[in-house]
Parts: C-alpha cells; sequence; structure tokens
C-alpha cells in the first residue's frame, strides 16, 4: 500500500475532513496508513510575519487560532518536514499549501497542492463557456498579486479576487465574499487549503444567482493525486 505524507506549514493540520473532502483522498490517505509531517511554524511572533513586498502566508495554529508568516520562512521548515517523512517512510509527500515554493529537495516524488490545483482549474475554466476565473484568498494583502500570480500560473487573469479567512472567519462571510466575486466569474475558486467541503457549500449557495461554479484548491488537488495512488 502507497504511504503519502502531508507536509503542512503550520503547527497543525487541516481541520478534520468533511465527508466529502474524505470521498475526494487518496485511498491511502482514507485507510489511516498517512503519515502526517508537521512543520514547526513560529506563532504570532512579529518576527515570522512578512516584511514589505514578502509574500504572505497563514496556517493553523495547535490552539486552533491562526498565524500569518512570511512565505520565506516556510521554505526551510518544508525542507526538514519532507526529510522526515521520507525517513518515517512515506512513498510520496504532498504539500499542503496553496503558496508557491521554489525546488524543494526531496528522495521520493513530491507533489505541490497548489501546483495539482491550477492545473485542474485551469482544465475547468477550458470547459466552461466565458472562463471567467473569481478567486477567494485567506488574506486581504494577497488580493492584489493574486492576479499576477494566477496569470502567470495558468495564462488566465482573475476576473475578480476578494478576501475571506477559513481560520478567522465564519461561514457567512465566507460565503459573501464568494458571491461578490462570483458576479464576475464562471468559476470560483476558495483559494487556501484551510477552506472546507461546508464552507464550499455555502460560498456555492449563495454564488447561485450568479450561475458561478464554485471549488476549493483542496478537492481539486485531491482528486488528481487520488486518481496516480
Amino acid at each position: 500500500m502507497t504511504t503519502l505524507a502531508l507536509v503542512t506549514i503550520g503547527q497543525a493540520p487541516p481541520r478534520r475532513p468533511h465527508p466529502g473532502d474524505r470521498r475526494r483522498a487518496p485511498r491511502s490517505a482514507r485507510s489511516g496508513s498517512t503519515a502526517r509531517s508537521t512543520t514547526s511554524t513560529p506563532t504570532r511572533s512579529p518576527r515570522s510575519r512578512p516584511g514589505p513586498g514578502r509574500g504572505a502566508l497563514t496556517s493553523r495554529l495547535r490552539d486552533g487560532g491562526s498565524a500569518v508568516f512570511g512565505h520565506d520562512h516556510s521554505v526551510p521548515l518544508l525542507e526538514k518536514a519532507v526529510a522526515r517523512a521520507e525517513a518515517d517512510g512515506a512513498d510520496l509527500s504532498l504539500i499542503v499549501c496553496t503558496g508557491l515554493f521554489p525546488r524543494i529537495r526531496h528522495a521520493r516524488p513530491l507533489f505541490v497542492a497548489e501546483r495539482l490545483a491550477h492545473e485542474g482549474v485551469r482544465g475547468l475554466l477550458n470547459g466552461l463557456e466565458g472562463g471567467r476565473l473569481g478567486i477567494v484568498r485567506p488574506l486581504p494583502e494577497q488580493v492584489d498579486e493574486a492576479f499576477d500570480h494566477w496569470e502567470s500560473s495558468i495564462g488566465v487573469r482573475p476576473a475578480a479576487v476578494g478576501a475571506a479567512s477559513p481560520y478567522t472567519d465564519d461561514h457567512d462571510t465566507i460565503a459573501a465574499a464568494a458571491a461578490a466575486v462570483a458576479v464576475e466569474s464562471d468559476l470560483v475558486v476558495l483559494d487556501c487549503i484551510g477552506f472546507d467541503e461546508d464552507m464550499r457549500e455555502a460560498a456555492r449557495s449563495a454564488s447561485a444567482d450568479a450561475g458561478a461554479a464554485v471549488v476549493t484548491v483542496r478537492s481539486v488537488a485531491a482528486r488528481l493525486l487520488g486518481s496516480l495512488i
């Protein structure tokens, strides 16, 4: 049986999967044979926050809260986590974050949720009339850079970008952010691993009048990687 390591950038893995997420997960992840490896990112220390012009990431803490920290700070921690997962017997690893990372050293197959999700979103857009892309990011400071980021990644510039956090905002706030983006979009992407199926359902219902479909990067990445395992 293939053992998949889920490598997170936070002190805690994403919340327990919704049944819908579990159906989309690779079999080894569903069976309980998954090796989980978690980096040890700092808490709310100012030293961990991104400097001017630096990319920002957010993730869950062990106490259930969240922290914002610099993208560059996470890279060496991720490499250590991947190495630890491989030493523990993982056959392949998945970096469970929608940040853009440089090449991470690894000895066995390594996948990044963002790359999997972006390729899947590109395919979905090709089948939708209009092909307008809408994005909901977790942090307001991530909104402006999302336009160039997605365009450079898949060749499609988002028509609209909003912000709502899966860690600090309730379902109504997330749904409202998605609905605002949906007015200008054919496909709304909840662009953070923390967005779960319940949040997607709330966003989908709120976006129904606009006629936009809603997906999470978590489900798109899981479906694509699941086809390999």
